[in-house]
């Protein structure tokens, strides 16, 4: 497990703890301890592990053992709280097995947050939904920031660099020079990627549970969303693309597809444009009249729209 990612984020003293606890991994025998007295911890870790992995795991498990205990903190009840080995436990259980090797940490839970973000971190199989959760887990935990507010942080920072905004506090720059440097060490990205990808925290849940089952790509996820007021559909194209393993290029197709038959679909008002244009220019000369003119104005216009009315009463 490598430290290297905390260098000059972190303070020190943090830093300082986390390594000793790899010392302690490294250097401490496992003990074997209940599955059924191990607690997920509350922050994100992975939504979801597919059976065939979990299956291959095990029967590697069953055949050569296991090659590095799973790592966890002691909890002041007696039980225990995951820091690393997701997977390991789930093929444990598969093998029905009720205990597992284990390396026991006295840590605090900043600790052992540190521990998983540094694992989760390095990782190359995470989704793009838990890698973007790691990466906010990992920006919260050393701006000391809830994650809603790393999110709306990032959001003003961005707006600031596109100029949207002409502001920023000494505070400020000095945790968004701190989020760049941050995403340019986790993943070689920067503050616009980590902007845009934020978007995947707001897909229908049909598509986060497709990112998380079937490795659904970012691009590929914001493209199905595009159907998301039609529900039904969507489900449908989700549908087709799992059973039918259809290319990106494919589903593009689809979704142009579908978005313009529902546009073909509309009644066309073939007075919108003019409506649109009478407004305008209702308001350009109105805007000049003197206040006795205005008064002639809006009496004569309120009569045309009347007509207007009485004509559409007849129809409906």
């Amino acid at each position: 497990m490598d430290t290297g990612i905390f260098d000059d984020v972190i303070s020190s003293p943090k830093v300082k703890k986390v390594k000793k606890a790899i010392q302690t991994i490294q250097e401490v025998k496992p003990e074997e301890i209940e599955i059924s007295k191990i607690n997920n911890p509350r922050f994100h870790d992975r939504s979801y592990v597919s059976p065939e992995r979990v299956a291959a795991l095990a029967e590697n498990i069953q055949a050569y053992g296991l090659a590095q205990p799973i790592v966890v903190r002691r909890l002041p009840d007696g039980s225990y709280e995951r820091i690393i080995g997701y997977i390991r436990i789930k093929a444990f259980e598969y093998l029905k097995r009720d205990r597992i090797p284990a390396v026991i940490l006295d840590v605090d839970e900043e600790t052992a947050l540190a521990l998983m973000i540094s694992e989760n971190a390095q990782r190359e199989d995470l989704n793009d939904y838990d890698k973007l959760m790691s990466h906010l887990e990992y920006l919260s935990f050393i701006l000391d920031m809830e994650k809603e507010d790393v999110i709306r942080l990032a959001r003003k920072i961005f707006n600031y660099i596109s100029g949207n905004i002409k502001e920023l506090s000494p505070e400020e720059r000095k945790k968004g020079q701190l989020i760049e440097k941050t995403l340019q060490k986790l993943s070689g990205t920067n503050l616009r990627t980590f902007i845009e990808r934020l978007k995947i925290l707001n897909v229908a849940p049909e598509i986060k549970e497709a990112i998380r089952k079937h490795g659904w790509s970012y691009s590929l996820a914001i493209e199905v969303n595009k159907l998301r007021g039609m529900p039904e559909k969507m489900k449908a194209l989700i549908k087709e693309i799992i059973e039918n393993d259809l290319s990106k290029k494919e589903v593009q197709h689809r979704v142009r597809q579908i978005l313009g038959e529902e546009a073909d679909k509309r009644i066309k008002n073939p007075f919108k444009e003019t409506f649109r244009d009478l407004n305008k220019r209702v308001s350009q000369v109105y805007r000049k009249l003197p206040e006795a003119e205005k008064r002639k104005v809006e009496r004569m216009l309120e009569k045309k729209l009347q007509e207007i009315y009485r004509l559409l009463e007849k129809y409906e």
